[in-house]
């Protein structure tokens, strides 16, 4: 039997990015740097619970925007961002480890992802 290599279609792909903008309702900020997997089922010690601006950048790019005013301080540094997924309790989307960030209240954090589906 011969195969042969097939991409999804544009339309499939946009399909895609609107689903997935359409579902992301949490960007959770944490202090867990320990590795992320593709298998990771929860913010490993959240911190704060932000709600997200979703922009559908192009046919194939999602951008997700979340900001952490002055008006929170930690005493630990944030080692992780965590997706959540809409109207569930805890499906991720996806779990990024992050540079230490010290979050006083004389500075602010701004955190952007760019989720490309090919």
């Amino acid at each position: 039997m011969e195969m042969y290599d097939m991409t999804a279609s544009d339309h499939l792909k946009r399909l895609l990015l609107d689903t997935i903008a359409d579902n992301i309702n949490e960007v959770i900020v944490g202090f867990d740097g320990t590795p992320a997997t593709s298998s990771d089922g929860a913010a490993g010690r959240p911190a704060l619970t932000l709600t997200p601006t979703i922009t559908v950048v192009d046919d194939t790019t999602l951008l997700v925007e979340a900001n952490l005013g002055t008006d929170k301080a930690f005493d630990e540094s944030l080692k992780e961002v965590y997706l959540q997924m809409r109207g569930t309790t805890s499906i991720p989307i996806a779990r990024y480890v992050i540079r230490p960030v010290t979050k006083t209240n004389n500075n602010e954090m701004k955190i952007e992802l760019l989720i490309e589906v090919k």
